[in-house]
């Protein structure tokens, strides 16, 4: 993913993120995933208050991240950012939109987080699928 001779990598291919340098893309991400992991843990702290907006909002945001990372609310951002990055630099490379999980299936998954397996024991005792 490294430019040659110092000049920055940039997508060309990409539809998404054609005519940008893979550092700008990267900042992007980590951005949005701190921004969407505030989110995640501001609605945790009022889920006791209005639980079907909350369920709302976090259901939300794990479609978005989980396909990445499970435990994506706890991940640091850097990290999650370069593997999403890494599969969007393998798009380019190929010019084909391929599947994260072609990608993924190389890499071993980690663990759920305990915060996030507490969350998702909640909602299966919710729903009544224990």
């Amino acid at each position: 993913m490294h430019g040659a001779g110092g000049i920055a990598a940039r997508f060309t291919w990409h539809p998404d993120y054609a005519n940008r340098t893979l550092f700008d893309v990267r900042q992007e991400l980590v951005d949005e995933i701190a921004a969407d992991q505030r989110a995640y843990d501001l609605a945790m702290e009022a889920a006791e208050a209005r639980e079907s907006d909350v369920l709302a909002s976090i259901m939300a945001l794990d479609k978005k991240w989980s396909v990445y990372d499970m435990g994506w609310a706890e991940a640091d951002p850097g990290q999650l950012a370069d593997r999403i990055l890494a599969w969007r630099w393998e798009q380019e490379k190929r010019h084909e939109l391929i599947p994260f999980s072609e990608i993924r299936s190389a890499a071993p998954l980690p663990a759920i987080p305990p915060q996030q397996a507490a969350w998702l024991s909640f909602l299966k005792r919710l729903f009544g699928r224990d």
